[in-house]
């Protein structure tokens, strides 16, 4: 799969592209991450589909690039393009709308950094990334389609598109969920805080149980703000979210790279860099045909609080041990980061550790994933 269908697509070699991937702060067009329970674990990795020439003048955001190619891995694995063709279609934009949303991306960039603060603007935003989970035999793969470069060229959040395509698909959601879901995130949110839609690639047959996920960002990085968010607002409160929001409480302070402790559960912890866009956290709303309410996961821009990637494998291992993971013991976890990445400096730049997400459910446990740049 990755010779066949990954590589080609990635674009040119770095040595003859027109321009980095802006997919990662590295600017890798691959973003490796490791999917964690006590029992098993899964690799995966996601990248940005840019086709056999890149983004280039006549597909500046690669759009149709992103069309052909998930049409084409959908032939190859047999699945259903229903979700995709409509998810594609919403948020594309033509090649010179691409040209004038990148004209008009730094400033739309700046208004999201603090007041008197100048961002160095990135060339070019991604529009689609697909991930394969490589499970034993099987392969999973997910589509994520950025809804930004719509939201740009008309002046105009990209939230009512968004509520559109979700009452749209079939199999159905639940109107129960998606009001739901859009009044929170209307009130709570802001109509500008979608950052990608992600869908599950399935058969035709599977569509009834495949996924529809939202991401959205915030501005703030205290557990009050996590309660908010992974309650809906006090909308779901069962016992099973109490118990992870409990847990995951008993681990904040070392997802924050805060190792010593927070005060309370309003510490909002600055990021290190004032210049880049004010995202503090992330949060997922995972819908499915059928379900009465949205599953929230929390995630965790670790690049935006990381000491050093030194620092960071203490306190991910202290997380594990917390969590009854073997990759907390006899330094394990350590061990893995030195075999996959090479030593871990205190001195680099741009630490390779990127993301981490936590959910809780009581049929798997913790589920965690980290990210790597």
């Amino acid at each position: 799969i990755l010779s066949e269908s990954v590589l080609p697509n990635l674009g040119p070699r770095p040595s003859k592209a027109i321009g980095p991937s802006y997919f990662t702060q590295s600017g890798s067009p691959i973003q490796l991450s490791l999917n964690t329970t006590s029992s098993k674990n899964c690799v995966r990795y996601c990248w940005e589909i840019l086709g056999a020439t890149g983004a280039s003048y006549h597909d500046p955001l690669a759009v149709q690039a992103a069309k052909d190619i998930v049409a084409s891995l959908s032939a190859t694995f047999h699945l259903s393009t229903k979700w995709s063709d409509i998810l594609l279609s919403t948020f594309a934009v033509t090649p010179d709308q691409a040209r004038e949303v990148l004209n008009m991306l730094p400033q739309w960039i700046q208004g999201f950094v603090p007041e008197g603060v100048e961002c160095d603007p990135p060339k070019r935003i991604p529009f689609a990334m697909t991930a394969f989970d490589l499970k034993g035999s099987n392969v999973a793969m997910k589509l994520y389609v950025n809804p930004r470069p719509k939201e740009i060229l008309t002046s105009t959040p990209s939230s009512d598109l968004v509520w559109g395509f979700l009452r749209n698909l079939t199999p159905a959601m639940k109107p129960r969920a998606v009001d739901l879901l859009e009044r929170f995130i209307t009130d709570t949110s802001g109509p500008s805080a979608i950052e990608l839609i992600g869908i599950d690639c399935v058969e035709e047959a599977h569509l009834s149980n495949a996924r529809v996920k939202l991401y959205v960002h915030t501005r703030s990085s205290s557990f009050n703000t996590v309660k908010n968010y992974v309650t809906l607002g006090g909308a779901i409160c069962d016992e099973e979210t109490q118990k992870g929001l409990g847990i995951l409480r008993s681990i904040w302070h070392l997802l924050l790279q805060e190792p010593e402790g927070i005060s309370d559960d309003g510490f909002d912890k600055p990021m290190n860099d004032s210049s880049i866009l004010c995202h503090k956290l992330y949060f997922s709303f995972e819908l499915r045909p059928g379900r009465d309410f949205p599953q929230v996961k929390t995630y965790v821009p670790t690049w935006n609080y990381v000491r050093s990637d030194g620092e960071t494998i203490k306190n991910y291992e202290a997380v594990f041990r917390a969590c009854d993971h073997p990759w907390g013991e006899d330094g394990t976890y350590g061990k893995i980061f030195h075999d996959a990445f090479g030593p871990a400096p205190t001195n680099r730049k741009k630490p390779i550790h990127c993301d981490v997400s936590f959910l809780f459910t009581e049929e798997t446990g913790v589920y965690q994933t980290l990210y790597f740049r």
